[in-house]
């Protein structure tokens, strides 16, 4: 107990000790007695007043998930069916064809530079000619043509442009232009160059006529005579089969049905056209045979009936592309037979000449269906039976088969 009361003793007089010892070194001055050490704060730095900016970059816009988007479906409709050309084949493999002609037609980076090439343009260019699975488009024809003639690798090239020329494919008829491009075609086609030279003698011979007065009711020249019906002829003997054709319609005009058939059956195997005469003219003797119509002595007038049906023909551009001058030289035939319609559509014809004396044109277009007298039968006079064709063109031939039944059939 007495030892514990010493101890505390001890320990208070300790602490008024060093109580008395701070306070005079307070008063004066001194500093203070150290204490157990305080760990000081150390401020940071002050924080700069600069901003750092982040680098500018356009904010991304996160589209949403391919398969978070909106689908919008439509009930599904069935592909339309391949446009239907006339004859057996599609448009799609039309396309394909013509794009590989006209790839080989360009063969060698120009248009004709080998055989291969100018053939392909050629053909080309009858395709366009007949509309054949394209649309006609005679200036794209003539165009064709010319690139196939470009080096003379093609010589039939220059049966094309030759009547093209007599036809105004691309612009006015230029019949010193065809002359020459006939005369680029004999060598190697003679037959046909002879066809179509004959062909152009008819566009040639224009109406010589001021009035009706002048006008002369017999024929030029009898036809067998003339370089052009001599070349007709001899086309004709050597296989062509446009002049073959030509030759076939003109015996039937005459009522020469024997000579007609002959015509026509050379030319039958290699033109439908050809072929279906040919059932006209044995069907016209068939029923001469069983006491029908003479073929030796028609009828008296039939002739001249004939001869105005081709003229009309011609006239109108019925089944045949119109030809004036062919047209009236049928016209003056049927007159010479007899024909009071020929001897009146000769006199209008006549009323108003071209200035240059020959036939105007722009005239010719509002007679072609005048009718200056009763309707009239077609070829032959015969009822029920179907008149006599020519082919689109005199090219038509040489237009490949597989196109030939993307034309467009003729009227029957």
């Amino acid at each position: 107990m007495r030892h514990t009361i010493s101890i505390r003793l001890l320990w208070a007089g300790s602490a008024l000790s060093m109580l008395l010892a701070w306070a005079p070194a307070r008063a004066a001055g001194d500093a203070p007695v150290p204490g157990p050490a305080v760990p000081e704060l150390e401020a940071s730095p002050p924080a700069s007043s600069t901003i750092e900016l982040q680098p500018a970059a356009p904010p991304r816009i996160e589209g949403r998930p391919r398969d978070a988007r909106p689908v919008l479906r439509a009930p599904s409709a069935a592909a339309p069916e391949p446009l239907q050309l006339p004859g057996d084949g599609r448009a799609g493999a039309v396309e394909r064809e013509l794009q590989r002609l006209m790839r080989v037609a360009y063969a060698g980076g120009a248009y004709g530079s080998t055989a291969a090439s100018a053939q392909a343009a050629w053909q080309l260019g009858l395709i366009h000619l007949h509309g054949a699975g394209v649309p006609a488009n005679t200036a794209s024809a003539q165009q064709w043509f010319a690139r196939a003639a470009r080096l003379g690798l093609e010589p039939w090239a220059f049966a094309g442009l030759a009547w093209c020329e007599m036809e105004g494919c691309a612009g006015p008829p230029d019949l010193a232009a065809a002359e020459r491009a006939l005369a680029r075609l004999r060598p190697a086609h003679p037959a046909r160059a002879d066809y179509l030279a004959w062909l152009l003698d008819t566009r040639q011979s224009p109406l010589a006529a001021s009035g009706p007065a002048s006008i002369q009711p017999a024929l030029p020249a009898p036809p067998a005579r003339t370089p052009e019906r001599q070349g007709l002829l001899r086309a004709a003997a050597a296989g062509d089969l446009q002049a073959n054709i030509e030759l076939g319609i003109e015996a039937f005009a005459e009522q020469r049905l024997a000579q007609s058939a002959q015509y026509f059956r050379r030319a039958a195997a290699r033109s439908a056209v050809a072929g279906a005469n040919l059932g006209i003219v044995q069907a016209r003797q068939a029923a001469g045979a069983v006491g029908g119509p003479s073929t030796a002595a028609p009828a008296e007038g039939a002739p001249a009936q004939a001869a105005l049906a081709q003229a009309r023909k011609y006239h109108r551009g019925d089944g045949v592309p119109a030809n004036f001058a062919e047209a009236i030289r049928f016209y003056r035939l049927a007159e010479q037979r007899g024909s009071s319609e020929a001897r009146r559509m000769l006199a209008l014809i006549a009323s108003r000449p071209a200035p240059d004396g020959g036939f105007n044109v722009q005239w010719m277009q509002q007679l072609a269906h005048v009718d200056p007298g009763p309707t009239l039968p077609a070829v032959g006079g015969a009822a029920g039976l179907n008149p006599l064709q020519r082919e689109p063109t005199p090219l038509f031939d040489q237009l490949p088969p597989a196109w030939q039944r993307r034309v467009t059939p003729l009227a029957r």
